[in-house]
């Protein structure tokens, strides 16, 4: 019997089979049937039923009420697992010595603020002795230049106590040469009238030679006292400028007072005119005064008045006669008689 192909199947032609039949004792049969393939495949119908889902659905299909529990739950189980591996490693001690540390760091914060504070103190404090330390210096070089002219000073005294050692054993001489006079006259009284013009030439000569002493002697005073004039300059006119930097000019609001100094050293002492000084000061070679000119001003104007005064032999100035006249005083001298610069 000739199977269905697959090519009558698709064509809707089958090859009828014999039917079976089934006896009481269970044998089967088949009735034959025509071998033509003439009953044809009626055609099938397929139906497709889609059901459409009422709710959505979650995890693995799950509703999301239900997913959001399995998720709530495990976020519990991760938390939980979380704290507990945590607690499981901390550190033993690990709080304490974190509080120790926060309070090292305030104590040294506090430290640090009273360091600064320490800090601005030592600043200012330092501040200070750098003003005290300039002051000083300060101090320092004034004791110095006065006791330079200290020294100057006393260097000049030495030299005037042997001009007087020199003087005094010069009078001392002449009061012996006294003495042997008053003795001859007692041994030669008799005989006075014929030796009365021996004595007095003799007398003449001693005046003559004390005169001549007598104006050595003033003419040295008058010299030291002009070497002399600015020992305590510095004192005087001490935080000047001027007197700090010999260079720096004097003002003219200080010149009253360094004339009036200038007169009581030395002017006034020497019978120096004070006009006729100022006059001289203003020379071109004077002006701006510095404390460097005045001195050095001072220096030729009185070297010219003492060469006036005590001039050398073939030199024009007064005599022996005139400070004879004036009994060895300055003050005695006429007012021709007195230097004068503008004259």
């Amino acid at each position: 019997m000739p199977k269905n192909t697959q090519a009558d199947v698709e064509g809707g032609m089958v090859t009828p089979q014999k039917p079976k039949k089934i006896g009481m004792d269970g044998s089967v049969s088949r009735e034959d049937v025509s071998p033509a393939k003439t009953a044809p495949l009626s055609p099938q119908t397929i139906t497709i039923d889609v059901n459409e889902r009422s709710r959505s659905r979650g995890i693995l299909g799950m509703t999301r009420m239900k997913s959001m529990m399995v998720a709530g739950t495990g976020l519990a189980l991760v938390g939980g697992l979380a704290y507990f591996l945590l607690q499981w490693f901390e550190i033993p001690g690990l709080e304490a010595q974190i509080d120790r540390l926060e309070g090292e760091v305030n104590r040294l914060a506090s430290e640090n603020n009273r360091y600064e504070v320490l800090n601005d103190k030592l600043n200012a404090t330092v501040g200070e002795l750098k003003g005290i330390n300039i002051a000083l210096n300060d101090t320092a070089n004034r004791l110095e230049d006065t006791n330079q002219e200290l020294g100057f000073k006393v260097a000049d005294l030495e030299q005037q106590n042997q001009v007087f050692e020199e003087q005094n054993g010069k009078l001392s001489k002449t009061v012996d040469d006294l003495v042997l006079i008053s003795n001859f006259l007692n041994e030669t009284s008799e005989g006075l009238n014929d030796s009365l013009e021996q004595i007095t030439a003799f007398l003449a000569d001693q005046i003559a030679s004390n005169q001549a002493i007598l104006l050595g002697t003033l003419e040295n005073t008058y010299r030291q006292r002009k070497d002399g004039w600015n020992c305590d300059y510095n004192s005087v006119f001490g935080g000047r400028t001027y007197t700090q930097n010999y260079n720096a000019e004097i003002p003219t609001t200080d010149f009253n007072s360094i004339m009036d100094y200038v007169s009581n050293r030395v002017l006034d002492e020497l019978c120096f005119d004070r006009d006729d000084f100022t006059v001289f000061l203003g020379l071109p070679e004077y002006t701006p005064l510095t404390s460097n000119r005045l001195n050095a001003a001072m220096t030729i104007y009185t070297a010219r008045a003492l060469d006036w005064y005590f001039p050398e032999r073939n030199e024009n100035g007064l005599s022996h006669d005139d400070w004879s006249a004036a009994a060895f005083d300055c003050e005695n001298l006429k007012a021709t008689q007195r230097y004068r610069f503008s004259s």
